[in-house]
């Protein structure tokens, strides 16, 4: 122990003793992290993805419809099909996503959270939110994409919360992002997902990530949510802080965001950990994209899900890894395989996508599709989506997973307010396999699978 230490140890100050004990412990854990290449070196770490996988009905046809292999089905895919009249039964389970966030809200430790969605139309959220400012002065701040502000029952929620008073007469922060800027420094969408619990917390703080609205993203869609709890020290918290403070404070246009991002991320004093990387758009597309071709040529196989496809960079990584004769894997939603027989857009899928995915499988890419609701086939206005974007790379006997809130589109790694992970913990690697067989051998289907003719139940 230092010399000057033991000195302040001899007197009788016990208020001094404590605090110096205390003085200590913190150096002691900030040291261990400065050499800490894990995020599970720190104390403490919890960390857990949720899939949406939701529980539905069974949704039968007037009539068997035939599949392009000559069979007759009666139903849609049991719990890939699934209607809002659905979502109760799939989000009060124990360990759905929609509980799991009730719990974080709902939690006496929670003091301050701050979230960022597209989309925000979950009033269980919002009720949740709302109560907890109003008994107990929880500080909310909520960010979601601006086009929402033209349409009255998009930002329903959004005004709802907003309009809640906490005990000391103060109120929650909703704003809106996206489309600052202009030419081609312009935002896209604000298409973050993420929430921050505590964010200014010298401790514990939790961070919730993943593919997923807040809206039925949370119930019905397929989705992943990441939900990990960390020590506040970490480089991986400190970067989700710059995040916050960047969408807040510095997103009057990309180069703004962009030098603000890398400034803070370059003061950041503990090193990023090797297990958990952090990937923020606009800004760091590229590092991602490098990223994804480093995990992609050590790789034996990729398993991807996607609800838009056609980021250039990335299907051209893939065309490289089918011609070493590797293997690749796809699930996405059944409105891209409808583009393809109907030749137009579907859903809120663009023939484009249909055309890009076609070209892989011809290079020796597997792809499964996913059926899901819509209410009407010419000019849908509600739809349930496969909305999962992921990769997962296996080396060996482990890999890795590339998750976030991004699309597989150039948008996503350009112009897009997006947050992007690679995680190389086996936890998550491990999860994401499991949930890849459910989704390719239960929820979607090949080709010759699936129907001729589009018919809903």
């Amino acid at each position: 122990m230092p010399h000057h230490l033991l000195e302040k140890f001899n007197t009788n100050d016990t208020q001094a003793l404590g605090e110096n004990m205390k003085l200590i412990a913190f150096t002691l854990i900030l040291s261990f992290g400065l050499q800490a290449k894990s995020i599970k070196d720190y104390s403490p770490f919890e960390y857990e993805v949720l899939f949406t996988n939701p529980t539905c009905k069974t949704y039968y046809y007037d009539q068997p419809v035939e599949t392009n292999a000559g069979n007759f089905v009666e139903a849609k895919t049991k719990n890939a099909y699934c209607k809002s009249g659905d979502s109760y039964r799939s989000q009060k389970r124990k360990n759905s996503p929609h509980t799991r966030m009730l719990q974080w809200i709902n939690d006496s430790k929670t003091k301050e959270i701050f979230l960022s969605y597209l989309s925000f139309s979950k009033s269980s959220i919002a009720k949740a939110l709302c109560s907890n400012v109003k008994k107990r002065g929880l500080k909310v701040t909520f960010i979601l994409d601006s086009n929402n502000e033209s349409d009255a029952n998009r930002m329903a929620s959004a005004n709802y919360l907003a309009s809640c008073q906490a005990p000391n007469g103060t109120y929650p922060t909703v704003l809106t992002r996206g489309g600052e800027g202009r030419g081609r420094d312009r935002v896209g969408y604000a298409h973050n997902k993420v929430v921050i619990v505590n964010p200014y917390s010298k401790g514990e703080i939790k961070i919730g990530f993943g593919s997923g609205n807040m809206s039925s993203g949370i119930s019905t869609h397929h989705e992943n949510w990441h939900f990990l709890t960390t020590n506040a020290q970490t480089y991986f918290a400190q970067a989700h802080l710059c995040l916050m403070e960047g969408t807040l404070d510095h997103a009057s246009s990309k180069s703004e965001y962009t030098k603000f991002i890398a400034r803070c991320k370059r003061n950041i004093e503990t090193p990023e950990e090797d297990d958990i990387k952090t990937f923020f758009v606009p800004g760091e597309g590229e590092k991602a994209t490098r990223a994804i071709a480093k995990e992609l040529s050590k790789s034996s196989l990729v398993e991807m899900a996607a609800h838009r496809f056609s980021y250039g960079s990335l299907i051209k990584l893939l065309q490289s890894h089918l011609a070493k004769g590797k293997e690749a894997k796809l699930v996405v939603d059944d409105d891209i395989y409808w583009t393809g027989v109907y030749r137009r857009g579907m859903g809120r899928n663009m023939s484009q996508e249909y055309s890009k995915v076609r070209a892989l499988q011809k290079a020796g890419m597997d792809v499964h599709y996913v059926e899901t609701f819509a209410n009407d086939i010419d000019e849908p206005t509600s739809l349930q989506l496969q909305h999962n974007k992921f990769l997962i790379f296996t080396q060996g006997e482990n890999g890795s997973v590339f998750a976030g809130a991004g699309n597989l589109t150039s948008s996503a790694f350009n112009t897009n307010f997006e947050n992007f992970y690679l995680i190389s913990f086996s936890e998550a690697y491990n999860a994401f396999k499991k949930q890849y067989d459910y989704m390719w051998n239960k929820l979607s289907l090949g080709y010759w699978d699936m129907p001729k003719e589009y018919q809903l139940p």
